[in-house]
Formats: structure tokens, sequence, C-alpha cells
């Protein structure tokens, strides 16, 4: 799959009713630890199919952060068959990342 950059909460809903598992990541161009996570968000796109990530600029569309009760960046929502999970604030190490949504989806 590819990152999808995300300009409208319709997109997310689409994606969330067709991917198992949706990575929803809030970032912007100003803020270090995000470009840092940006990193890291291309390599699980790259290495699982089965996980769509998508993005959403708080500074170009502040409605979709209000929507989800973002107050610092990165962070990062993680739903799985429409359910949501608790927010990931921060940068995240793959090491971590990733097996601890492979856990996620493997336990569904």
């Amino acid at each position: 799959m590819s990152i999808l950059h995300i300009t409208n909460p319709q997109q997310i809903n689409e994606q969330v009713a067709t991917n198992k598992m949706v990575v929803l990541n809030f970032w912007a161009t100003w803020c270090g630890p995000c470009r840092m996570f940006a990193e890291v968000l291309e390599q699980l796109d790259d290495n699982n199919d089965d996980i769509q990530v998508l993005k959403v600029n708080v500074d170009e569309h502040p409605e979709i952060s209000e929507k989800f009760d973002v107050m610092g960046i990165p962070h990062t929502r993680v739903i799985l068959n429409n359910s949501m999970y608790e927010p990931l604030v921060g940068h995240i190490p793959l090491e971590q990342l990733e097996p601890m949504l492979r856990s996620e989806i493997d336990g569904q």
C-alpha cells in the first residue's frame, strides 16, 4: 500500500471501511519528531500490505485534528476492525511499533 495524505474526514471513513488496520498519523512540517516518525511510517508501510497508513497535516486540516482530540504531535491513532485504540503520542521506533501492531492484527 502507499501512504495516503488525508484532506477530509470522509477519506478516513472510507479507509477504515476497506482496511483491517488503519494507522492515522497527525503531523506538521515544523515538527522534528514528526519528521523522524515519518521515516518509521514509511518503513511500516513498505513492510506491511495489510496496514494502511494515513497522514493528516494539522496545520492544513485543523478540523480533522480537533475531531480526533489531537493536543500534541506526532499523534497517532490505530483503528483495527473499526475499533479505535488509545492514541500513541510521540516518536515510536519501528522495532517497537511494528511488533505491537502485528500482535493486534494476529490476535483478531
